[in-house]
């Protein structure tokens, strides 16, 4: 009777490509030569690791580490160079040497090992209790907020509502930073907006009471002055005012002014009635404001 001895590297989910690992062995009895399906474009590199498996002994695929030397050790064969080949080359060559004094046929499959425990990393930054590196667990869809938890949470001083996700871009393309309220997030449940994170994301958990810029008030306010605009939170044109003491004796509060200049320098000039916002609640005209907005507030012609 005949002696078979084959070695199989296979593919995960059936497929025989590089890249995956841990498919059902092959029918013996298929006449289709499957190391012709083999990768022979992909060259394999010292510190690779090969999966193998027998056909014949129906058995899971094992592990082999191509060493410092660029070979991997063979069953019966002993040491087999494999750095540089490509997995069809490898597999033909363990082929040719199983044939030559253990086997009549030995039908040999090559692909690449890998951990899929191991779906990559994170990058954790800024007002984390644990600061660095967080794997991305298998099995588990991981958000921002998760991720942040996770990371033993927020700091004392961290600013929840401004969360940056920040990820790199292919070739030539810039890196994509997306803002996140978590706050909103962990307090309301719209995890609608809580993003999924992949593999070398990076999260930033700005510091609470920094500043993306300023804004003026001026005019009949009790205490015109240079205010900050705190990042990751909105200033209305009226909490403006109210920040600023209020409007004082002689304002004219249906008048009040915001000067604003375009990324292009073009200036922009917006009136609005602040005092019908505060009296009536009009909360739909009470604008936004901006860094380096300037809040005018008239005086009235004639005040009773």
């Amino acid at each position: 009777m005949p002696r078979f001895f084959v070695i199989l590297l296979t593919l995960l989910c059936g497929q025989v490509a590089f890249g995956f690992s841990g498919a059902a062995p092959f029918d013996t009895g298929n006449t289709v030569n499957t190391m012709e399906l083999l990768d022979d474009s992909t060259p394999i590199k010292v510190g690779d690791k090969l999966s193998y498996m027998v056909a014949e002994d129906r058995e899971p695929a094992n592990v082999v580490l191509v060493d410092e030397d660029g070979k991997i050790d063979v069953p019966l064969v002993g040491k087999i160079p494999a750095a540089g080949l490509t997995p069809r080359q490898l597999a033909q060559k363990v082929s040719d040497a199983l044939e030559v004094d253990y086997y009549y046929q030995a039908t040999v499959h090559v692909s690449e090992y890998k951990d899929l425990s191991n779906r990559g990393q994170i990058f954790m930054l800024g007002q984390v209790v644990r600061q660095g590196a967080m794997t991305i667990p298998p099995g588990e869809v991981l958000t921002v907020s998760k991720a942040i938890l996770r990371a033993g949470g927020f700091t004392q001083n961290a600013d929840p509502t401004r969360v940056s996700l920040i990820r790199q871009g292919g070739p030539g393309e810039k890196e994509v930073k997306t803002e996140i309220n978590v706050a909103r997030i962990l307090e309301t449940g719209r995890l609608e907006d809580d993003l999924i994170v992949q593999p070398d994301d990076f999260i930033f958990v700005a510091q609470a009471g920094d500043s993306s810029g300023e804004y003026t008030v001026t005019g009949a306010v009790r205490g015109p002055g240079i205010y900050p605009l705190p990042m990751g939170t909105q200033i209305t044109l009226s909490q403006a005012i109210l920040k600023a003491g209020g409007f004082n004796e002689f304002a004219s509060e249906g008048s009040v002014k915001i000067i604003r200049y375009d990324e292009n320098g073009e200036r922009k000039e917006f009136e609005v009635d602040v005092g019908e916002i505060l009296e009536e609640g009009l909360k739909d005209n009470d604008m936004l404001l901006q860094p380096d907005d300037r809040v005018i507030v008239p005086e009235a012609w004639v005040k009773f």
